[in-house]
């Protein structure tokens, strides 16, 4: 049998943008600077016992014109309402259920229109809406790209697979088989996760292609589709895929002169399933109907395995093979805005869709791994529903690392009740695109697996003849719960969340929990958990007003203990804190602050008349900031210190694009679609740019630098700023506690002034006049065009951050030829000094504050220095050289 591929190839190799992106319409700003909250976003929930009688939407919207939502009337006469809705009824939780978000569109209003919902007796609670970052992103170099579009990784987005990787990244002993034209099993982003080749055609194990006809995009089909499934992830290199850490299975069914027919696919498949395939990802197939070819899909499918099969491109809905094969899950393909692609085929076969069409913040495909080259590199942007189905492959593989014993049926339910619903998008389909738009995040959330026992209570000392409550923390989705309560009335429970278990008599009795679900049985026994006593010790409990606080913040800690207690005593470790407002350590609701940046341990022992409790929160408050001295190279690819902030125009990242003489630096950027910039190339005055611009402000800060007894204070940055249409699209300036400060030179606004790109340059700001206080520091940029969106695009690069105590810098002259050679080295260094009028000293300290060399010189004119380092561990070190009218640093990479 011979099956088509089904994929687009895009073969646009340039974007025509020099004009374009001065008709891109304007965007709604919502500004996210806020560190905490969502700007302009509220949460409500209505008491347990208030029905709320609003009607909701398909798409969980709610109109605030229906007569139950007549309690917002007075508000939408005052301020501008843009929607209520009703998150999170995913799982029919009855409290969530109860819960509403209403969204604001001046953020400024948000703490008023707070105070006048929280006047309505009908609700429980009025709360701001967290913003929840997202922990975990690869470092691969085209996941990242912001050029010469806005998002190459538009297809992960929409299916929230960075969620996802927070909950598994997969698991390298589930295999994915990509059977196709070919797989090229070299390609850098693939070499380490292919664990077995086959060409089934020439029997031999050797998946990669070997033309002799076609051209080299042509045989790229199953290279891009294996990226897309499973390539390598966090390597430093090209693309992330759904799958992650998941293994790939190469089978090349191809014959060599003809790239665009798969003559043994199931072969392909026949092959896959007996060497362990886990999934097996089919992206090709044609109309014809095939009994045997039916009874291949049921033995593999009997044997365990997930099938999955391209829908087809053809944009019709008449039946399309294999993918419409029992036991087969058939993939439809959509755009970025979930409505289905112009290609994608449709109909009752459909199984669910997947992103495989055209990106609106992205490029009209998706960018995967290639044969062929392109200006990528060995990557290219292809489009078809061949590129959804090995996007579904790569999911089903997260699913089956969380829990492998699932069935081919299982898996396919997981996928179908997490998707997104799409169809009120799609309003000519209905019926015809499966369940929806898969969601990688939704998925592997409500994946079961064994269940792992685990329960809670309020209290585990009480009083006889007191009433408690029970709570499961089951993990794996338990579907039944077995109860015993020894010494409690009654004495078990089959419910989920026992309530109102009476224990009458004194004792120390046992609580156990069996959890079950289809998959498993596991059992908790607690002995000795209840104390039921006359005489209670007090059972401590407190809490703080804020756990991720800044240096020099004030926590109020708040007692909650139970039994009476007579007296308290508070400690932290480390012991690094200041009590306030009268407070001390004897205080039962303590005032506190916190002199240094950590992680901190807090514990209080309280005491009543039958005895003391000491209870500990081991890292229970985390104080951000920083001591002198500051040292920040961005060298593990990260800030250890530095919050970063950007806009829906913006953004601020830590990245290899132009570090300055390291691997990594702070890289600040505008947007691609940069409508809305008040002023010009040449044109724009720094108070559009700050005043007028905001929607393009991006920033990196610092909450709090301890100045406390510090004689001397200085900061000093590498700094570096491109341009693509001129020089004042691209600003940069510092802030102390908010207000903007000048460096040595008097300058407070910098702007590039070098066509395309300046060379890095050390800037210095004397930050003596916040010495004995703690102060924020923040770097913001206020840019336009993103990176290489046009040109080399507007960007500021900083690199090498450092606050040092110096004492009496009278002048800081930063002279040329300054410099050191090789850097990175392994070993000897050759140190060229300028020119300076005194005696000066050259040290090299490491990031830990370690001096591994010291050397002293008289006046001299470009002085030369060697170093040997060669036993020196390997880091991040720092050069300085200090004179009576000299302070200059250079960072030094050993390795």
């Amino acid at each position: 049998m011979r099956n088509k591929l089904y994929h687009h190839a895009v073969f646009h190799r340039k974007l025509s943008i020099v004009t374009a992106f001065l008709f891109f319409s304007s965007a709604a700003f919502t500004q996210n600077i806020n560190k905490q909250f969502t700007q302009g976003q509220i949460y409500f929930k209505y008491r347990d016992n208030i029905q709320p009688n609003l009607v909701v939407n398909a798409d969980r919207k709610v109109s605030v014109n229906q007569l139950a939502a007549v309690f917002l009337d007075s508000l939408k006469q005052t301020y501008n309402i843009v929607g209520l809705w009703r998150p999170f009824d995913l799982n029919n939780d009855a409290k969530l259920l109860q819960t509403f978000r209403l969204d604001i569109d001046t953020a400024s209003d948000v703490e008023e229109i707070m105070a006048a919902l929280k006047q309505n007796p009908d609700l429980e609670y009025v709360e701001r809406v967290p913003i929840d970052r997202i922990e975990y992103l690869p470092n691969d170099t085209l996941y990242n790209l912001q050029s010469p579009v806005s998002n190459m990784n538009w297809q992960l987005d929409r299916i929230q697979a960075a969620q996802a990787w927070d909950i598994t990244r997969g698991s390298p002993d589930i295999k994915v088989a990509i059977v196709d034209n070919a797989i090229w099993a070299d390609h850098p982003d693939l070499k380490n996760k292919i664990v077995l080749q086959r060409d089934v055609i020439n029997n031999i194990n050797n998946s990669n292609p070997q033309p002799t006809a076609g051209s080299d995009l042509e045989w790229s089909h199953g290279t891009h589709c294996a990226g897309l499934s499973a390539g390598e992830s966090d390597n430093r290199t090209g693309i992330a895929s759904i799958g992650f850490n998941t293994k790939i299975i190469a089978v090349k069914a191809s014959h060599n002169n003809d790239p665009n027919t798969i003559t043994e696919g199931y072969a392909g498949v026949q092959w896959a399933a007996a060497n362990g395939a886990d999934i097996i990802s089919m992206s090709w197939g044609g109309g014809g109907y095939s009994a045997t070819s039916q009874n291949i899909m049921n033995t593999v499918y009997n044997m365990g395995i997930v099938l999955v099969g391209a829908a087809g491109n053809d944009n019709v809905s008449t039946t399309h093979y294999p993918s419409a094969y029992n036991h087969v899950i058939s993939v439809a393909a959509t755009n970025e805005d979930d409505t289905k692609t112009d290609f994608s085929d449709y109909g009752t076969t459909i199984d669910v869709c997947a992103p495989g069409g055209y990106g609106n913040t992205g490029p009209s495909g998706v960018l995967s791994t290639t044969y062929s080259s392109s200006i990528f590199g060995k990557y290219d942007i292809f489009s078809g529903t061949s590129m959804a189905c090995p996007m579904v492959s790569g999911l089903c593989g997260l699913i089956l690392s969380i829990n492998p014993k699932l069935s081919p049926d299982q898996v396919e339910a997981i996928l179908k009740s997490t998707a997104d619903t799409i169809e009120y998008l799609n309003p000519h389909y209905i019926g015809k695109l499966g369940a929806g738009r898969i969601n990688a995040y939704k998925a592997v959330s409500n994946t079961p697996f064994p269940p792992i026992a685990n329960f809670t209570s309020p209290l585990t000392t009480i009083l006889p003849g007191t009433s408690i409550n029970f709570k499961d923390l089951t993990l794996g989705i338990p579907s039944a719960w077995t109860w015993t309560f020894a010494g409690g009335n009654p004495s078990s429970s089959t419910l989920k969340n026992p309530a109102g278990i009476t224990y009458n008599t004194e004792g120390v009795y046992l609580v156990k929990l069996v959890s079950n679900n289809p998959f498993g049985t596991n059992t908790i026994t607690r002995t000795g958990y209840i104390t039921v006593t006359s005489t209670p010790k007090p059972v401590v409990e407190f809490s703080a007003s804020n756990t991720l606080a800044c240096i020099g913040e004030s926590i109020l800690f708040s007692d909650s203990t139970n039994y009476d207690p007579a007296s308290w005593e508070w400690s932290f470790n480390p012991s690094s804190v200041v009590y306030n407002e009268g407070t001390t350590s004897a205080s039962q609701n303590p005032v506190v602050t916190f002199a240094a940046p950590g992680i901190y341990t807090v514990s209080l022992n309280a005491t009543n008349v039958n005895g003391s409790t000491l209870k500990i929160k081991n890292n229970y408050i985390q104080i951000s900031g920083s001591n002198v001295p500051l040292n920040e190279s961005f060298e593990v690819g990260a800030s250890a210190v530095l919050v970063l902030a950007d806009t829906i125009k913006s953004k601020v990242s830590v990245d290899a694009r132009s570090a300055n003489a390291s691997l990594y630096g702070l890289h600040f950027q505008g947007n691609s679609v940069p409508s809305g910039w008040s002023g010009g190339g040449t044109s724009t005055t720094r108070e559009q740019a700050w005043n007028e611009n905001k929607a393009f402000h991006s920033e990196a800060s610092i909450c709090g630098v301890n100045g406390l007894g510090i004689q001397g204070l200085l900061m000093q940055l590498d700094l570096k700023q491109t341009y693509s249409l001129g020089p004042k699209q691209c600003w940069f300036r510092v802030l102390v506690n908010g207000k903007q400060i000048s460096d040595y030179n008097g300058i407070s606004d910098f702007h590039p002034t070098t066509a395309t790109a300046d060379t890095f340059a050390t800037k210095t700001f004397d930050l003596s006049p916040y010495i004995g206080s703690v102060f924020s520091v923040t770097l913001q940029a206020c840019t336009h065009i993103a990176d290489k969106m046009y040109g080399e695009g507007d960007n500021v690069f900083a690199d090498n951050i450092i606050i040092t105590n110096t004492i009496g810098v009278p002048h800081i002259l930063f002279a040329e030829g300054f410099g050191v050679y090789p850097n990175p080295t392994t070993g000897i260094i050759q140190m060229q000094l300028p020119s300076f009028k005194t005696s000066a000293g050259v040290s090299i300290v490491s990031a830990r504050g370690q001096t591994i060399y010291r050397a002293s010189i008289s006046q001299k004119d470009n002085a030369q220095l060697q170093a040997d380092l060669s036993s020196a561990p390997k880091g991040i070190y720092m050069i300085i050289l200090r004179s009576a009218d000299q302070f200059l640093t250079r960072k030094l990479i050993l390795h």
